[in-house]
């Protein structure tokens, strides 16, 4: 990074100082004249249709100001991309216990609650289905929408990957492993719960304040439910504090029940959940069931990969259906193949449905493939470190998709980095000289690929507005949202260095639809390539009419500039400050305001064949993970943790290692602790009590490497590590686990009757556990 005045250098996040002094205000901190507090009747069936829904009672309890039903929205309330099947309010039945019937305004939150009370609303209960393997049995009663297919209305989507043919491969294989491995529900468990605002305004419009990611989505949903044109409708991104994918469907659901209550009323109406109604109302990370076969040499060179998978989308599809194309683009790992197919299916049940996740499929499956990575290593007595790094995809090596590798790859680099800071070599070898003991240690490893942004999943693009304030201050603007991921600082830093202005001068606007312009969702990990190249593009715009204008007032050409700090100097080596270039610019009438929008390339996926380009550019890393075991007990402590990530080029250091850090403790929870566990429909955890996330005690040590291989298209080359920061930190545990006890535990959690008793508690279709098998080469 050298030369460079800002990118790479430590910098202060710019909403720090309004965090830790309590300034920023969240929904909930909302308080304005005549506000109404609302609140939702949800269902207690996890299935069941309306009979009978009168909400007129609760209009003469006291201080209730109005109430709403599907019937108050255009189409019934339906909504959803890609699949439109749910809605703001159940319509005729409900799906899963904490679904939305009916929404009430009010003056206090007694009030809205009284007024829940009095609604009648009687529901018939519905035969259901809890078990994913269950959901496509011809006896299944139905959950999902008619399909013109013919296929089971409980089916959702399925993807694929094609390479060569495993099933005549596979038996030919000299070492074949074939193991199953699960992975439980996972609650969000940030630390702001949903929430949404509601402004009625003069000519008939809303203003809605809500805490979602991505405020032109809510807006297009907003103007369709509400039977609005979307001039009439503005959404303003309130502070987020903390989302991990989570602030979608159910922020977009409470926008629009507000919105709708606010316009009936006549008067602002907010809406925030209690903790408890937040976690049984909320998607979570899917459930899934996976099936690994994998040949190889007996010399290690993998030939065969044979994933199949089954995700449980739960009561609706949300985002279930990309889930499961990332998820199938990732699941063979970031190794090569001379075969491999992937068969990723997505079904309807009756739990709390899966949505969006930080790693978005690729989490479960990473757990899934790194796991059998290891056992194959096992089988063949290869150090699994080494495995990998002769296996691992290499500049100009293709994957098993069909795409080649041309730059910015740098997963041997990540091995050979937590190879190195782990001390893998010498502790792996003094573990396996350790005494017998109550107290076992273990060392694991697990890599990772990760695509950047959407890829072929949809239009990739982003875009940005800046201008000179009359302060002389700078005003970005940028469609996509920061909701704890430093994606702020990044946009300002970016700015700072095309400009050349120092970062505190620039203000970073909320994201609004009235000001910014739209970028897309903000998910993906696609902020600091997409929205980062947006504001680059913007300030290069505008450092353009400030060239100009230093060059007028200093009498020489362009390229006879210089730059010192904000100052120009020309020939008289006399500087011009930053106030007077930009007061010249005014007075030769120059506008001091630019916008940039960026597209991602262009690429190509077959989904038919199960082939092509699936990402502009791949994120790689690797984990070591270093754990005691009590075999008395099972508890497990991870006692060390070492992170090597190629983000192509560091942008903000401190943000960079923050999100490794967050990553690798949210991995931890994934690993050893969380699990939103239904019981026939009903989330058995419903606070943090009971519901177990990492604490500072269980959080050990974490050693961050950044590596950079910049990617071209990056800004400054730079590409994402938010989602891949968390990836493989759950199967570098359990490697780790196995390695201490020699038990697997290839079902998450890996709690402590699981590591007690190692692949005994397993379970999978079929009662696969694992079987490897070995034969003589043919």
């Amino acid at each position: 990074m050298a030369g460079r005045q800002f990118i790479g250098k430590p910098a202060r996040r710019v909403d720090a100082a309004d965090k830790v002094t309590g300034r920023t205000r969240y929904v909930a901190d909302y308080q304005l004249p005549g506000m109404l507090y609302a609140r939702c009747l949800r269902s207690e069936w996890p299935h069941a249709v309306m009979t009978h829904l009168d909400v007129s009672p609760a209009l003469n309890v006291p201080g209730v100001a109005a109430v709403i039903t599907s019937a108050d929205f255009v189409d019934d309330g339906r909504f959803g991309f890609p699949v439109r099947d749910q809605y703001i309010l159940a319509h005729e039945r409900v799906r899963h216990v904490g679904e939305a019937i009916a929404a009430v305004a009010a003056e206090t939150p007694e009030a809205a609650a009284a007024g829940l009370h009095a609604i009648r609303c009687e529901l018939e209960p519905l035969p259901a289905v809890f078990e994913s393997a269950q959901a496509l049995a011809p006896d299944a009663p139905q959950i999902g929408p008619d399909r013109s297919d013919g296929r089971h209305p409980n089916f959702l989507h399925s993807e694929i990957v094609r390479l060569g043919d495993p099933d005549r491969a596979l038996p030919q294989c000299p070492v074949v492993l074939d193991a199953a491995y699960s992975v439980a529900q996972q609650e969000h468990a940030y630390l702001e719960t949903e929430g949404a605002l509601a402004i009625p305004t003069p000519e008939g419009g809303v203003v809605v304040y809500a805490s979602n990611q991505s405020p032109f989505i809510n807006r297009e949903i907003l103007a369709s439910v509400l039977g609005l044109p979307a001039d009439r409708v503005r959404v303003i991104q309130a502070p987020v504090g903390g989302s991990f994918g989570g602030k979608d469907d159910l922020n977009y659901q409470a926008s629009a029940q507000c919105a709708a209550l606010a316009l009936k009323s006549g008067r602002p109406v907010r809406m925030t959940f209690p903790r408890e109604e937040s976690m049984i109302a909320s998607y979570k990370r899917d459930a899934m069931h996976m099936r690994v076969r994998l040949g190889a040499l007996p010399n290690g060179d993998l030939q065969v990969c044979k994933f199949t998978g089954r995700l449980d989308s739960g009561a609706y599809a949300s985002q279930s259906v990309f889930t499961s194309w990332r998820a199938a683009v990732h699941a063979m790992g970031a190794y090569r193949y001379e075969h491999c197919h992937v068969d990723i299916d997505c079904v309807y049940t009756n739990n709390g449905y899966a949505g969006a996740f930080r790693g978005f499929g690729n989490t479960e499956v990473c757990f899934a493939i790194e796991q059998a990575i290891d056992e194959m290593a096992d089988a063949l007595g290869q150090d699994p470190l080494a495995f990998r790094l002769r296996n691992c995809l290499r500049l100009g090596d293709e994957t098993a998709f069909g795409q080649r590798l041309e730059e910015s790859v740098g997963l041997a680099e990540c091995l050979e980095a937590v190879r190195k800071a782990s001390g893998w070599d010498e502790k792996r070898a003094a573990y396996a000289r350790q005494p017998a003991g109550p107290i076992r240690r273990g060392l694991g490893v697990a890599a990772v690929f990760h695509g950047t942004s959407l890829g072929a999943e949809g239009a990739d693009y982003a875009a940005s507005t800046i201008s000179v304030a009359e302060d002389y201050s700078i005003a970005l603007t940028s469609g996509l949202t920061d909701y704890g991921t430093g994606a702020a600082t990044v946009f300002t830093l970016i700015a700072a260095e095309e400009l050349g202005t120092r970062p505190e001068r620039i203000r970073l606007l909320r994201p609004d639809t009235n000001t910014s312009l739209e970028s897309g969702p903000t998910v993906a990990s696609r902020s600091t390539m997409l929205g980062g190249n947006a504001a680059r593009l913007a300030a290069q715009n505008l450092r353009q009419m400030l060239d100009f204008a230093a060059a007028s007032l200093l009498n020489c050409p362009q390229n006879r500039l210089l730059r010192v700090g904000e100052a120009y100097i020309g020939p008289s080596e006399e500087p011009a400050t930053w106030e007077r270039i930009v007061d010249h610019a005014r007075s030769l009438g120059l506008i001091l305001s630019a916008h940039g929008r960026w597209s991602a390339p262009h690429i190509h996926w077959d989904s038919q064949a199960g082939r092509g380009s699936a990402y502009i550019a791949y994120h790689f890393g690797a984990h070591v993970a270093e754990v005691t075991v009590d075999m008395r007990t099972g508890k497990t402590d991870v006692t060390g943790f070492w992170a090597a990530h190629d983000v192509g080029a560091t942008i903000f250091p401190q943000g960079a290692m923050g999100q490794v850090y967050g990553g690798v403790a949210q991995g931890l929870g994934y690993a050893l602790m969380e699990e939103a566990r239904y019981e026939a429909g009903y989330l058995q955890a419903t606070n943090f009590d009971t519901y177990l996330i990492p604490t500072a005690k269980d959080v050990p040590d974490i050693t961050c490497i950044l590596l950079e291989k910049p990617y071209s298209q990056g800004p400054f080359g730079a590409k994402n590590v938010a989602e891949p920061a968390m990836v493989p930190a759950a199967p570098a545990i359990c490697n780790a686990i196995a390695h201490a006890t020699g038990r697997r535990v290839r079902d998450l959690p890996a709690n402590l009757e699981r590591v007690l008793l190692g692949h005994a508690l397993s379970h999978s279709d079929g009662g696969l556990a694992c079987k490897i098998g070995l034969a003589r080469p043919r």
